[in-house]
């Protein structure tokens, strides 16, 4: 079978290199844009980030999909054939490591550090004692990531409440009753700009948004307008709508907010090639690949 790499903006030669690793034997092929006809129609199987326009149509052959991520929404694009099974990575690690970014931020947001960080570019020695952190926090999202984000939470002492579309519990109260809100929802039709003016306007004053999930969850103007205005403290984003952020782009210039390029967590090169192998033997043997997504609901 013929595996197209498809990880464009992440380099190929690291998926090439730990797949052929533990199976020299993988015919692999490394999306390039010039590629041709001929080629794609070879494709057995895609490891992929996302389908560029167009590509998935020229793909007859393809039996399956796997996504180098937890979140497959830029697979799950219109021409992609409806009896083509669509995989996604589960990698606790790769939790462990966001919930860690998640309490950081939790942290650095009620313990005052960002105003101590001015105060010390300022030279100024002030003290604002605090006793140990209890704020509310709403998890939003309880799959793999999110469960592991409310665990680590609560052991740090937040008194954390964890949400998700299929408990039916409404939004609106949970928000309305937390000091900080998680975003660790997948994306889907659902859940894209589900963060707008209303919920902000829900949350309490001086509440704080941390995102760690896609940054289509937020409607990004009306985040700025919500912090701008003092409603907001302020917003932790691991994920924006546009990645890479132009130069350009207004949250860059929005004090409260805290802008990190995608980085809270990523699952190595192996431990997706350990995956991808796995279920590539299985559609070798003619069997389901694990770990498929439901693809009418996105996740």
């Amino acid at each position: 079978m013929k595996t197209l790499i498809l990880t464009d903006p992440i380099p190929a030669g690291a998926f090439t290199k730990a797949i052929h690793a533990i199976a020299p034997d993988a015919d692999l092929v490394e999306y390039r844009r010039d590629i041709t006809d001929a080629e794609l129609a070879e494709v057995d199987v895609v490891l992929g980030w996302r389908f560029p326009a167009g590509v998935a149509h020229r793909l007859p052959k393809l039996k399956w999909v796997c996504s180098v991520a937890a979140g497959v929404e830029k697979l799950l694009v219109p021409e992609l054939a409806p009896h083509v099974p669509l995989s996604r990575i589960v990698d606790t690690e790769q939790a462990e490591g966001i919930a860690q970014f998640v309490v950081l931020m939790a942290l650095r947001h009620v313990r005052g550090l960002e105003g101590y960080e001015v105060l010390q570019r300022e030279r100024a020695w002030k003290r604002q004692p605090m006793a140990a952190a209890r704020s509310r926090v709403a998890v939003l999202g309880m799959g793999t990531m999110g469960a592991v984000v409310a665990r680590l939470l609560g052991a740090v002492g937040f008194a954390v409440t964890g949400w998700s579309r299929s408990t039916g519990a409404s939004l609106d109260v949970l928000l309305a009753s937390s000091d900080i809100v998680v975003c660790a929802l997948p994306l889907t039709p659902a859940t894209d700009g589900i963060l707008d003016a209303s919920a902000f306007a829900t949350m309490p004053k001086g509440s704080y948004l941390i995102n760690v999930a896609r940054g289509a969850h937020v409607v990004e103007p009306e985040l700025i307008g919500a912090v701008r205005s003092g409603h907001l403290a302020g917003a932790a984003l691991d994920v924006q709508r546009n990645e890479p952020m132009p130069a350009d782009d207004p949250l860059w210039r929005v004090p409260g907010i805290t802008i990190t390029p995608h980085i809270a967590a990523q699952s190595s090169p192996e431990t997706i090639a350990a995956q991808f192998v796995a279920g590539l033997r299985c559609v070798q043997r003619g069997e389901a690949p694990p770990q498929q997504v439901d693809r009418p609901r996105g996740y």
